[in-house]
């Protein structure tokens, strides 16, 4: 089946409308073609949730087929939270089921005139209809009801109280492959966007759809994905991240020499319990109590995913990551791990991104709204944002915003967006990357951990690096897959039957950036939004060969994007 429809809905009038893909967009998917639609769509001085912004949805490139980890699915929009241009990527069985339905993207628009509505999308056609019955219902509630037990078809993705909100952090909760809503499209508030449209639930179901199969170099096609299968089983990163997930790494982080675990606001780079919750206290905790690894869409044959049940073996949460772990754990010094783990749950639930909440709620500690470390605070502060109470809107729209309330000059954010848990002071090829993606800081947009390199070096690394996340998000694959631009080309030229090599790859990528850029400019940004807050050049972490601070020079950090 051809990936060619557009699927475009208008909540104002309840018309649904489906129209093949122009011939421009035929090799863009994912990231990309939604950086690209929002661009020629929006008018990028347009409110985030007004009737005229627009939420596109789109499975990437290689969605429905075979490849491990081609199940992923891009969210782009206007960003409450940045102002600019945002894409929020999300595993889970929601891409895939797209894909074999032959749709390239949603196009979401208009505002609901008669409440909550939800989309269905199947074999049989699109349709609306009300869904005053789910008004309220949080996450897991939803996808029990709306997936239930039918795992092999079906998916949904849906907001929580705080989309409902229409609050700034708010995420899209995207079924994992036991039906639970654990993996989010998180960054940049998404959830806001959908919320405002009176959309609360997308429901896909691709029972009797064909399977999405390569044209004449099929017999290629299933060759490499063969290879590249085989490659990545065998490649060590993924022996460690099938074991411990992106929480192995807190140990490696919490070292004097590296110090990229936030703590107390990011005043500090280490934790003294940070053993508490890192990935190997998680495994034992797991071999105790049945939990185990999974995979968070079908057929990653990564197995990233931390299944981490409580003391009675009863399941709390399947998305236990490093920057949850950090952001909620560390940076407001909560743990143990079954802590850090109820609050991630929680945020599942209510559908919130745990890096903006995390770092929102250490402003709120700083500002004296909870002593630090105070668990049980913490939870009610959640709960105060899933009933919409003054205090929790204050929470759920984010980092600055709390800041602004409570008068912190000392705030976490690049663009608006809070910082992700890899520390720009040590780091600083991850501080290139917060200043210049036009995504704000979102770690996913360019990871630079080369420590020791040059500023000319970590300035390329960064370029070269935001050029192939951008890639990866456009064809659908996970970056922890570790595809490199030609194993995308093979995949691109074996499945559409075209000539196509590693440099029109990242030509591709160049260009969806670039789209990004020229949004952001026309919604008001300059290079003066490309700097990291001041305090994280004037204060210091005190480093074993001296104090480390982000120093690399404007002029460096204004020349990413100058070739």
């Amino acid at each position: 089946m051809d990936i060619d429809r557009i699927v475009r809905v208008d909540l104002s009038s309840g018309a649904i409308r489906e129209e093949q893909a122009p011939s421009r967009y035929e090799i863009l998917g994912g990231r990309a073609l939604t950086a690209q639609m929002l661009l020629d769509e929006t008018d990028a001085r347009v409110h985030p949730l007004a009737k005229d912004a627009k939420l596109f949805i789109a499975p990437g490139l290689l969605g429905g087929t075979a490849v491990t980890t081609s199940g992923r699915t891009s969210f782009g929009f206007k960003s409450p939270l940045t102002g600019g241009t945002k894409e929020a990527n999300v595993g889970g069985q929601l891409g895939h089921r797209l894909a074999r339905l032959g749709i390239k993207a949603i196009v979401l628009e208009g505002t609901s005139p008669d409440g909550w509505q939800r989309l269905d999308i199947d074999n049989d056609g699109v349709r609306l209809s009300d869904a005053s019955n789910l008004a309220g219902r949080s996450n897991y509630d939803l996808h029990r009801e709306l997936v239930g037990e039918a795992l092999n078809t079906r998916a949904a993705a849906t907001i929580g109280p705080a989309g409902e909100h229409r609050l700034s952090s708010a995420s899209v909760a995207v079924t994992d492959p036991e039906g639970r809503p654990t993996r989010h499209a998180a960054r940049g508030g998404p959830g806001a966007v959908m919320g405002a449209k009176g959309l609360k639930a997308i429901v896909v179901d691709d029972d009797g759809a064909p399977r999405v199969v390569p044209g004449e170099k099929k017999d290629e096609f299933r060759k490499e994905v063969t290879k590249f299968s085989k490659v990545v089983l065998e490649d060590p990163r993924t022996h460690n991240l099938n074991k411990t997930g992106t929480a192995g790494v807190v140990k490696f982080v919490n070292r004097d020499n590296v110090q990229s675990m936030p703590t107390r606001n990011h005043r500090h780079g280490t934790w003294s319990l940070a053993d508490t919750i890192s990935g190997q206290e998680i495994d034992r905790l797991g071999q105790e109590r049945g939990g185990k690894m999974l995979p968070c869409m079908a057929g990653c044959v990564i197995k990233c995913a931390i299944l981490f049940n409580d003391e009675h073996g009863q399941h709390v949460t399947s998305a236990l990551e490093f920057e949850t772990i950090a952001l909620l754990g560390s940076n407001c010094e909560i743990g143990p791990a079954d802590a850090v783990a109820e609050l991630d749950r929680m945020c599942d639930d209510i559908g919130l991104d745990t890096i903006e909440v995390g770092n929102a709620m250490g402003v709120a500690m700083e500002a004296g709204v909870l002593p630090w470390g105070d668990f049980e605070g913490a939870k009610r502060l959640l709960e105060e944002v899933r009933e919409g109470t003054p205090l929790g809107r204050i929470i759920g729209n984010g980092t600055a915003h709390v800041a602004r309330t409570y008068g912190i000059d000392r705030v976490p954010v690049v663009k608006g967006q809070g910082l992700p848990a890899w520390e720009p002071r040590t780091l600083k090829g991850m501080g290139i990357t917060y200043s210049t993606s036009p995504q704000g800081a979102d770690h996913t947009a360019g990871m630079v951990t080369a420590r020791g390199a040059t500023a000319d070096t970590l300035v390329k690394q960064s370029r070269h690096e935001q050029l192939v996340m951008m890639a990866i998000d456009s064809v659908g694959v996970c970056q922890f897959s570790n595809a490199l631009p030609g194993d995308m080309a093979t995949f691109v030229a074996n499945r559409f039957g075209i000539d196509y090599d590693d440099g029109k790859v990242l030509e591709m990528a160049r260009s969806g950036i670039d789209a990004e850029r020229e949004f952001n400019r026309r919604a008001g940004f300059d290079k003066g939004d490309d700097r990291l807050p001041a305090w994280l050049l004037d204060e210091p972490l005190e480093l074993p060969d001296g104090p480390g601070t982000f120093d690399i020079d404007d002029a460096l950090v204004d020349a990413v994007w100058s070739s």
